[in-house]
């Protein structure tokens, strides 16, 4: 099965995650092509250095990619090529994909990366779509009844044999400290607050130290080495013991071995074991709206101070964490419900040229 996966060019989560889908439906014995949008509206969203693309062009290793400027530009690309189902992930390319599927007359499937009015602002993508993929259970809230016979929920999937705990981990020394992610207006007071916290303990003479990894949307963060995007983040992550962050980049540290504490606008505390079923999982995403605590940093300071005192506490939450990464964070449970999906999909296709609906 050939698979046309469309996405953007940009450091962010999207990126990584089509990244890995891709590696993981090699795996599956499929054969995966990824076609990134490169025009002047997504160069000014997502700007890239030189030595950006360099790096992510790296990552992509032996995945087979083009880029593409416009919808005409992207037919071209595929002119002469057989694919079987083009799979949608971004705003930006959801009409373009669309407009391809429509001409090939393949399944058109949509990964849904957020929480957007998706149903007022890309209704026309949607109703074309045979399935709809939403990356967490706000995000398939946000887009809406209308197209809930068609979607399904699919967590983000981790690469675990990448992302893993290094050989030793020690406990001893001061805490070290991580914050991870890309955050913009309410979601970087979760940084701010940190900061904070960590000066509180440094002010009682606590040893403590701490680093900011990604983008953090101009917070103040003066007690945090902020050390900006990082492309090559495992060294980062098997030296921290502790990480605050969000969705996929608190699924990253903690398969690295970080106990993990959910923190953006508001603050959800330590992600535990108890948290998880196989019918439900926590809301990994810090809002407020999604039931995370007001943001305290007295709070915080004390759930660091806990961690502090008790070694022994923390690294039975450090392998606490790989062990939840283990059971629900693989990439590999990622790519055969993401198949699983396919597979539906070209159902519904058949169905649909028939004439016999769904």
């Amino acid at each position: 099965m050939h698979i046309l996966l469309l996405s953007i060019f940009a450091k962010c989560g999207v990126f990584t995650h089509v990244r890995d889908l891709a590696v993981s439906l090699e795996s599956l014995g499929l054969n995966p092509v990824i076609g990134f949008i490169d025009n002047k509206k997504c160069r000014e969203k997502f700007p890239l250095s030189p030595e950006d693309k360099t790096a992510m062009t790296d990552k992509l290793g032996k995945v087979p990619f083009f880029f593409f400027t416009t919808v005409q530009e992207l037919k071209e690309q595929v002119r002469g090529r057989k694919f079987n189902l083009i799979h949608a992930h971004s705003p930006f390319v959801l009409h373009c994909g669309r407009e391809l599927a429509e001409q090939l007359k393949v399944p058109y499937v949509i990964t849904l990366h957020g929480v957007l009015a998706w149903a007022k602002r890309y209704r026309t993508p949607l109703a074309a779509a045979d399935m709809i993929i939403a990356v967490g259970t706000e995000t398939a809230k946000s887009l809406g009844g209308a197209y809930r016979f068609k979607s399904r929920v699919i967590f983000n999937g981790i690469d675990l044999n990448y992302f893993r705990p290094p050989p030793q981990k020690s406990f001893a020394g001061p805490l070290r400290v991580l914050w991870l992610g890309r955050v913009s207006g309410k979601a970087a007071l979760g940084v701010e607050c940190l900061s904070e916290a960590v000066g509180r303990l440094r002010r009682e003479g606590i040893a403590v130290e701490a680093k900011a990894l990604g983008i953090v949307g101009g917070a103040g963060i003066p007690h945090l080495e902020y050390l900006g995007w990082v492309h090559e983040l495992l060294p980062h992550l098997q030296w921290g013991q502790i990480v605050f962050a969000r969705g996929r980049a608190l699924r990253e540290a903690m398969a690295c071995g970080n106990a993990g504490f959910l923190l953006a606008h508001g603050y959800g505390g330590l992600i535990t074991s108890d948290l998880f079923s196989e019918e439900e999982w926590p809301l990994l995403s810090g809002e407020r709206k999604h039931g995370a605590e007001r943001l305290d940093p007295l709070r915080i300071a004390e759930d660091l101070k806990t961690l502090h005192h008790n070694r022994h506490l923390l690294a039975e939450k450090c392998w606490e964490s790989r062990r939840i990464a283990e059971q629900y964070f693989a990439v590999e449970r990622m790519a055969q419900e993401t198949l699983d999906v396919y597979v539906e999909a070209v159902r519904r296709k058949r169905k649909k040229l028939n004439g016999d609906g769904f």
